[in-house]
């Protein structure tokens, strides 16, 4: 991944500056073309001049003492594509190890890799953000009209926050 340098003096529990940073995470990887920030349904009908693509989805925000747990949706997809399989064996023999109508495998296997890459950079390369649970995966396909495969990851992301006193006040005179 390219060089990204966290801002510690970045206010995270700002849902704006939390979906812009992981936005930046994600594009910065050499195998994302293209990064969203959209629901599930309106995702399917975009279509992105390449692939693989990043979704992100802030789902939940938890305010606690000093700290806000945000429940994180990353979907990472590429466009499956049907494969012939068919070869001469005078000329042109190979061995398919996954045999199958599609390259799902190859995306599956793809797209796990840059999740791996983008949670460990998430958990263990950056200062103000922190994954304090498990992070589940799950893949699919033909979940989106689209043609589009790949994994989704969820987890709860944990921000600083300091609960600053209110700017207005909120006291009627």
């Amino acid at each position: 991944m390219g060089a990204i340098i966290s801002n510690t003096n970045v206010n995270y529990s700002l849902y704006y500056n939390l979906v812009n940073a992981l936005a930046e995470y994600c594009a910065q990887h050499p195998s994302i073309a293209g990064v969203g920030n959209e629901e599930l349904s309106d995702f399917d009908e975009r279509a992105f001049p390449s692939y693989p693509i990043a979704n992100i989805v802030i789902k939940e925000a938890v305010f606690k003492e000093t700290t806000t747990d945000w429940e994180v949706y990353i979907l990472i997809a590429d466009k499956y594509k049907n494969k012939d399989n068919e070869s001469n064996p005078t000329n042109n023999e190979q061995a398919v190890p996954f045999y199958g109508p599609d390259d799902m495998m190859d995306i599956w296997a793809n797209t796990m890799s840059i999740m791996n890459d983008i949670t460990a950079f998430i958990q263990k390369g950056l200062t103000g953000f922190e994954i304090n649970e498990n992070i589940s995966c799950t893949n699919f396909h033909e979940r989106f009209d689209s043609g589009l495969a790949g994994w989704e990851v969820t987890f709860t992301l944990t921000t600083h926050n300091d609960k600053n006193r209110c700017l207005f006040d909120l006291y009627p005179n």
